[in-house]
């Protein structure tokens, strides 16, 4: 169910008015490790700062997938990165000692993400040879920001008959919008979004889904019945994808536009 084309057309010519506003931020420091959430972020280019910026893949994964995530090894979730002094949202091209991080697991806390010591223990715990990658414009699936709207959240938990927690869908933003429509975000693929003072957004294309949404993100149990349902109902697909037309600083309650 999405907006009717009057009522686009009327929020598209009134940019005055915020069809939403920002209720939840989230980064993600290493792919397919659990997220941190924020009360303020730059957003760059190539998406939110410190989003992704760590990797581990397999070398003898020769596909256009070679990373290590929670698809392969669901207990990744339960591993927790922080940055140790992290770029405030104001530090638009920060310093490299702005990216040290540090791992918190079950077993114990690791003080650096690239040390040899850490490689060795994700490698025991997978079994498998890893490679260790960092990039400062992150290293994401498809597209750089991802938009969940918190409507959404709350019709999925009643189709699956589970209280969804909103980190087993691992977006940026969650969005609380003005019309409590679950996938709202759905109808504005292929328009420009524009989030506090500068973000421009544009939504290219819904997220389509796999294993992960069916891990608990504080135990790595499985419920598989929560895929069936996205898949069965929505395409497999739930949230949307974005790209950064212009860069800028989101804020936790930020009003939400549409052009």
């Amino acid at each position: 169910m999405g907006w009717s084309t009057n009522q686009l057309r009327t929020s598209m010519s009134d940019s005055a008015q915020p069809i939403g506003t920002i209720g939840v931020i989230r980064r993600f420091p290493v792919k397919g490790m659990a997220g941190e959430e924020l009360p303020e972020v730059f957003v760059t280019f190539a998406g939110l700062l410190g989003d992704r910026v760590y990797a581990f893949l397999d070398p003898q994964n020769k596909s256009d997938f070679p990373w290590i995530t929670p698809r392969i090894f669901p207990e990744m979730l339960l591993m927790k990165p922080r940055f140790i002094a992290p770029p405030s949202a104001d530090e638009t091209r920060p310093a490299a000692e702005k990216y040290r991080l540090e791992i918190s697991t079950p077993e114990k806390v690791f003080c650096d993400i690239s040390a040899p010591e850490f490689r060795s223990y994700l490698q025991n715990k997978i079994g498998r040879e890893i490679e260790f990658r960092f990039s400062e414009r992150s290293m994401h699936d498809t597209l750089p920001v991802s938009v969940f709207g918190l409507p959404t959240f709350d019709a999925l938990s009643k189709e699956t008959g589970r209280n969804l927690d909103q980190r087993r869908f691992r977006p940026n933003f969650v969005v609380d919008w003005a019309e409590k429509i679950p996938f709202l975000e759905d109808t504005f693929v292929g328009h420009t979004i524009r989030i506090g003072e500068k973000l421009a957004l544009r939504l290219v294309k819904k997220d389509m889904r796999c294993k992960v949404i069916t891990l608990d993100p504080d135990t790595a149990e499985a419920a598989p019945e929560v895929l069936e349902v996205v898949a069965k109902k929505h395409g497999s697909c739930s949230g949307v994808y974005g790209t950064v037309l212009r860069e800028g600083i989101v804020r936790r309650g930020d009003p939400v536009f549409v052009d």
